[in-house]
């Protein structure tokens, strides 16, 4: 490997997004964007502002290339949006990943090259188009979103914003839980709380719309999970992505 799972570059190495599994663990490499990781809980993905935008060119059934115009304040760097997913309505809903595309300031035009050609419907200039992000692209942590977030990924300690890293979406880890679980009869589903910290079903309630993060691992039935857990962290099955 280029860059390893527990390391940090100033510069892209892989492309985002890129899946890496080892052993029951998977990772995806992602961005650090906004607001620095924090070790032991989850990041979020911070991308808040989608490409809500037109086509400029008609693009036919079987073609690879839609042409937009950037509505970024700040425009588009180089690939911004790979990874990302161009999703539209015809009278059927389309979504496509988004491949590659050049730099372009806010105004202009942008050629976005997607990564499977266009079937169903044409797009027809005029036609309403949805860029977003790929959901590694900008991401960190979520405390001060008012849980307006989702998690993403699983950071392998701090990581300070610009750094490029692997984050892992499935398998065993250990974090900072928001409170104490595991030793109640059935508590065995685990949620994110809004700083992505690990919580019980009791706190906060699934019902109130929580992200499911996965499972506790131990078993419990000597009240384990009561034992302080300051030096290791609860051990927890993450489940985001396979």
């Amino acid at each position: 490997m280029k860059q390893g799972i527990f390391e940090l570059s100033s510069t892209p190495i892989y492309p985002i997004g890129k899946r890496y599994p080892i052993d029951e663990r998977v990772f995806r490499y992602g961005q650090i964007y906004g607001v620095n990781a924090m070790g032991g809980r989850a990041v979020a993905n911070l991308a808040t502002a989608e490409e809500v935008t037109t086509a400029t060119v008609a693009s036919a059934i079987g073609a690879t290339t839609v042409t937009i115009i950037v509505v970024a304040a700040a425009g588009l760097v180089a690939n911004e949006l790979q990874g990302g997913y161009l999703c539209y309505k015809k009278t059927r809903y389309y979504r496509h990943r988004i491949k590659s595309h050049p730099a372009a300031g806010n105004g202009a035009t942008c050629v976005l090259t997607l990564e499977t050609a266009i079937v169903g419907h044409a797009i027809a200039i005029g036609d309403t188009l949805i860029a977003y992000h790929s959901p590694w692209r900008r991401v960190g942590n979520g405390a001060t979103y008012g849980a307006l977030v989702s998690f993403v990924g699983w950071p392998f300690g701090d990581i300070a914003i610009g750094q490029y890293t692997w984050l892992q979406t499935w398998g065993p880890v250990n974090g900072a839980p928001a409170v104490f679980f595991g030793d109640l009869p059935s508590e065995r589903q685990v949620w994110f709380a809004g700083d992505g910290s690990l919580t019980t079903f009791h706190v906060p309630s699934p019902q109130g719309g929580y992200q499911h993060a996965g499972f506790w691992v131990p078993c419990t039935w000597y009240g384990g999970a009561a034992h302080p857990m300051e030096d290791g962290g609860h051990l927890v099955f993450l489940q985001i992505a396979p």
